[in-house]
């Protein structure tokens, strides 16, 4: 997320929400537009109401970015310089999707238009995504810009702002996303290397295992992030990075009875989650990151299994589904190790250890 030093004066923190809330429409349009590339093929042309729903909400936003900027400014200085603190880079965002839109609609017009996961790939879609990541990072570049030392103060815009950008990713990592697959439902039977058939037979649990880190990374690294120059998690920050990352895809693909079924389990694991992290003591909470991290992941994904068994069944053997869950929790673990990790801190400690001081110890 770009970071504006030259710009001190805020939009505000009702203003700021209020992009965000823009922020959510484009969201939530993207969506529609997924899905309707998903399910009504038949109307995809470069001109349908999906796109309208997009397109408009990107003129919404435009104004009103327009509207902030404009009273933000001073007599007699260039408007340049009435940009708030952290809006230079919404403002990037807007003018780079009005060219990645008008490099799409001759996309679709020399090569037609994407039907399934080409769409998701596609290089204009992939420039339509990054504008929207600068877009709805606003909040969080706003909460950054005005701090002296670049942290954030975690205002619900900037917070908002964190989810909105998980379910951005949501979207364009669906086609890896653990919550669109049957996943430990379907039937899979161990075959000897060498077996006919045997790599047909286990490429689907290959790619809901890659689902799981994935996932988990998708989750839980924004979740560090808000941590970072936070004292403790914000409230119910776990249940909502796990509401964007689940039941926007779930509704995209048509809600299905497992996608259903798991997003729910994980979704009330969540909630637990978040009930847990109140009761953490804060010094206990910094030294323990790594430990929470994980049992936070392996509390999600055991959330999800159970709700598999309870309305369906699980069908991957015992070995499998659990390896999937510690997987996820150490990948959980090694993300927390590593953004809390100094460099700097690290080598005056070996310095310290170094030391006679240390020695004598």
């Amino acid at each position: 997320m770009m970071l504006d030093t030259a710009h001190t004066t805020r939009a505000g923190a009702l203003r700021d929400l209020v992009t965000e809330l823009l922020g959510l429409w484009l969201l939530l349009a993207v969506f529609l537009d997924g899905w309707a590339h998903l399910n009504l093929p038949s109307l995809e042309t470069f001109f349908t109401p999906w796109h309208a729903a997009l397109y408009s909400g990107m003129l919404a936003t435009a104004a009103w970015t327009a509207v902030v900027i404009w009273r933000n400014r001073v007599p007699g200085q260039p408007l340049a310089k009435a940009v708030p603190a952290g809006y230079r880079g919404t403002v990037v965002g807007l003018i780079l999707f009005a060219v990645a839109g008008s490099l799409d609609l001759l996309w679709h017009e020399l090569l037609g238009i994407e039907v399934s996961l080409d769409a998701l790939v596609s290089p204009t879609h992939l420039l339509l995504g990054f504008s929207l990541f600068l877009i709805l990072g606003t909040g969080v570049r706003s909460a950054r810009a005005t701090s002296p030392s670049g942290n954030v103060a975690w205002t619900p815009a900037a917070l908002f702002a964190v989810v909105l950008m998980t379910g951005l990713g949501a979207f364009f990592l669906i086609y890896v996303s653990v919550f669109v697959r049957p996943g430990p439902t379907a039937l899979f039977t161990p075959t000897p290397f060498g077996s006919p058939g045997r790599n047909q037979s286990e490429m689907p649990v290959v790619i809901t295992l890659a689902s799981y880190l994935l996932t988990t990374a998708l989750i839980i690294a924004p979740f560090l992030f808000t941590l970072s120059t936070a004292k403790r998690p914000a409230r119910g920050v776990v249940t909502m990075l796990v509401a964007a990352a689940a039941w926007l895809p779930v509704v995209m693909v048509g809600l299905h009875p497992f996608a259903i079924a798991g997003a729910v389990g994980a979704t009330v694991a969540a909630v637990v989650a978040d009930l847990l992290l109140a009761r953490v003591p804060e010094p206990w909470l910094r030294r323990r990151l790594p430990a929470i991290t994980a049992g936070t992941a392996a509390l999600l994904w055991t959330g999800q299994l159970v709700a598999f068994a309870v309305t369906d069944a699980i069908r991957w053997p015992v070995s499998l589904w659990l390896g999937a869950v510690v997987l996820s929790a150490a990948e959980a673990a090694g993300l927390a190790l590593l953004s809390s990790w100094s460099p700097a801190r690290s080598a005056t400690e070996t310095a310290a250890q170094g030391s006679p001081a240390a020695d004598a110890l």
